[in-house]
């Protein structure tokens, strides 16, 4: 998480859904639309904003971002997504040798 994960999180939980040249404009217009794209898929990637298609015109579609629950939680300070790692399960039977297999 970078500090303009932060800010774009935050931009979305106060203004709603946005592409990615609103949410670069309202961040004082530091940030290129292309900057905020690359950080919302690793944002979407951690689950913390949701993509979606917008038609704006027949057969023309914009891309939209909205914050999901987990990133309000992580605004909120209730969830760290760096902490948030599978845990191994156990293996299923068919993926496992027989005892034969071992040679003993």
């Amino acid at each position: 998480m970078t500090q303009l994960d932060e800010r774009i999180l935050e931009q979305l939980a106060r203004g709603g859904d946005a592409d990615a040249w609103e949410i670069g404009f309202d961040l004082a217009g530091t940030v290129s639309p292309g900057r905020v794209t690359e950080r919302c898929k690793v944002l979407l990637d951690a689950e913390l904003v949701n993509r979606y298609e917008r038609e704006i015109v027949e057969g023309r579609f914009k891309t939209y971002w909205s914050i999901t629950t987990w990133g309000q939680l992580y605004l909120s300070e209730e969830v760290d997504p760096g902490l948030d790692v599978p845990e191994p399960g156990p293996r299923p039977p068919h993926a496992t040798r027989p005892g034969w297999w071992a040679g003993f």
